[in-house]
């Protein structure tokens, strides 16, 4: 019995397959175990004749059929294989002689794996930066998957060289016909899905003969907005992925680019041009702004209006401190209260839509889209002022906001900042019936660990007891569930994230600037921390940014 068909669908490129099947004939695999599946989809070159005339070392079956595209070559391939393991091989691939044992061993080894095998470029002619990044990146790809620094997962499910149990193909119902691109990375999670484990092949290596220039190759990020679109629509779950859960990728001036060269819609062709002059030395960072672009400009194409504007207008979480009493003075933690009762008028007036963390963390746990400009109101550290300030103006303007606690400080005042140092020192703590007011008035109460020291410098022990003891004590003293965390001073680290995930906690809030799309960490969320010393235009500035300009990478309090 055959143990392995190869399957290599083609059309129209006599020359390539004639490359890729010589390739075949040097395999260190026994003849008797594969054989080669040639699903031709209705060819109108020398293809037919070509394959014809071949006298192959080893069994080749052809299989003729109408031009239907790749998908259902490839499902036509699936079909007819005699194989008990399928392998896929594009057109253009020129197998190294170890290719198809080392699939084989890896399927016949372990009882049947998604087999996911190297591929190396070689650009056949092609000139540009694009191009040359494109390799380069490629080159990485693999480099990262044989050194072990990534993981495979089901986007490196590429049909170029890839296999798996033929059953299995079969059972999940083969490639997905209807997309434009990518058929090959959900057929890849579909099968993840149903249990195979992925495993890539290092030893399955070959060459990819590459022969798109500028226009193809932007055409490709298009089509992979498009499919991403239609994946996400069956998968609601994949919107937890970049790029698509993550629009604002890059830094600030790139994303401004990106979002008025989307919303003008530039044309392509003075891209064209200057990739011209960038062959031999492509800047990377200028191509990975130009493959979102295109990306996203694919994603605009496959949705409305309103979706659009959720994927790319995120919830923006807000993060005060103290909220300043008349004729105090401002200062970065500080924010008087007449301007923030300002801010809260302006999020009323430009009809911002406010969620809680709750309706949040429910949105990202339902992987729903949350309206487009969400805004999201938070407050560390549990300042007396908050209670005494902020307290009335949000409850006039019928804002609801999330209060991180230190729950050993309540009733005391702020023991963790220097005098001197900050001008939140020695500053009042609510009391227990503040934080019950709080509570009552339906804004969300949350964790801020017990005394507020740096998570990230203490014992593991001493951090999971700070981070589970602030949520017991809260939860008995307030008699609610306590699900959401803010890390002090925004210091955390892997093993912090882990202790507060461990805990069960929903979300955690920590400092880097940013909105919050899908695929931002549940248990890292960004904010943008509102000044006490800016104005309301630079407050509407960074709400439209959806991050603060200028702001450090830490927090003082």
């Amino acid at each position: 019995m055959t143990k392995i068909t190869v399957a290599i669908p083609t059309y129209n490129r006599a020359e390539q397959l004639r490359a890729c099947l010589a390739t075949l004939d040097r395999q260190t695999a026994s003849r008797e175990d594969f054989e080669v599946l040639v699903v031709d989809d209705g060819s109108t070159d020398r293809t037919p004749q070509l394959l014809a005339e071949l006298e192959p070392s080893f069994e080749l079956r052809v299989v003729r059929q109408e031009n239907q595209g790749q998908p259902v070559a490839l499902n036509r391939a699936i079909a007819e294989a005699a194989g008990e393991y399928c392998l896929f091989l594009d057109d253009d691939i020129l197998a190294d002689p170890g290719l198809v044992e080392a699939h084989l061993e890896a399927q016949a080894g372990s009882g049947g794996v998604v087999g996911l095998g190297a591929l190396r470029l070689r650009l056949d002619g092609i000139k540009g930066g694009l191009a040359a990044f494109f390799a380069k990146w490629w080159e990485e790809h693999y480099e990262n998957l044989a050194s072990g620094r990534s993981e495979p997962d089901f986007w490196a499910g590429f049909s170029g060289n890839f296999s798996a149990p033929t059953a299995a193909l079969r059972e999940v119902g083969g490639f997905a016909e209807r997309l434009p691109r990518e058929f090959d990375v959900e057929l890849t999670y579909r099968l993840e899905r149903a249990g195979l484990t992925l495993r890539f092949l290092p030893e399955a290596s070959g060459e990819q003969v590459f022969t798109k220039g500028f226009h193809d190759i932007i055409a490709d990020f298009e089509r992979a907005g498009e499919a991403q679109i239609a994946m996400w629509r069956q998968y609601p779950e994949l919107v937890r992925h970049a790029p698509l859960g993550h629009f604002d990728y890059g830094g600030m001036i790139g994303v401004l680019a990106r979002r008025i060269l989307l919303a003008v819609g530039a044309p392509t062709w003075p891209f064209a041009l200057v990739d011209r002059l960038l062959q031999r030395k492509p800047a990377h960072r200028i191509y990975i702004h130009l493959q979102l672009l295109y990306f996203w400009r694919g994603v605009k194409r496959a949705v409305d209006r309103d979706t659009w504007r959720r994927l790319t207008r995120p919830p923006v979480i807000l993060m005060y401190h103290a909220i300043g009493r008349p004729g105090e003075r401002a200062s970065r933690f500080i924010l008087p209260v007449r301007r923030f009762a300002w801010q809260m008028r302006w999020l009323r007036l430009t009809r911002r839509p406010v969620l809680t963390l709750d309706d949040y963390a429910r949105l990202r746990a339902e992987n729903r889209l949350a309206p487009a400009r969400a805004v999201i109101i938070t407050f560390d550290d549990g300042y007396a002022d908050n209670a005494e300030q902020a307290g009335p103006i949000l409850r006039r303007y019928g804002i609801p906001a999330a209060f991180f606690i230190v729950s050993g400080c309540v009733g005391r005042e702020n023991d963790w900042d220097k005098p001197g140092e900050s001008l939140v020192a020695q500053r009042p703590i609510m009391s227990w019936q503040q934080v019950e007011g709080l509570r009552d008035d339906g804004h969300v109460i949350g964790a801020h660990t017990v005394t507020h020291p740096r998570l990230s410098q203490l014992a593991s022990e001493r951090a999971r007891e700070e981070i589970t003891g602030s949520r017991r004590e809260l939860e008995e003293r307030l008699g609610i569930p306590i699900r959401h965390f803010a890390y002090p001073f925004g210091d955390q680290s892997e093993g912090v994230r882990e202790a507060v995930a461990e805990a069960g906690f929903d979300t955690a809030c920590g400092v880097e600037s940013g909105n919050n799309g899908h695929a931002i960490p549940i248990y890292n969320l960004r904010r943008i921390e509102v000044w006490g010393t800016r104005s309301l235009s630079r407050f509407a500035l960074d709400l439209w940014l959806g991050r603060h300009l200028g702001a450090p990478r830490a927090k003082a309090s």
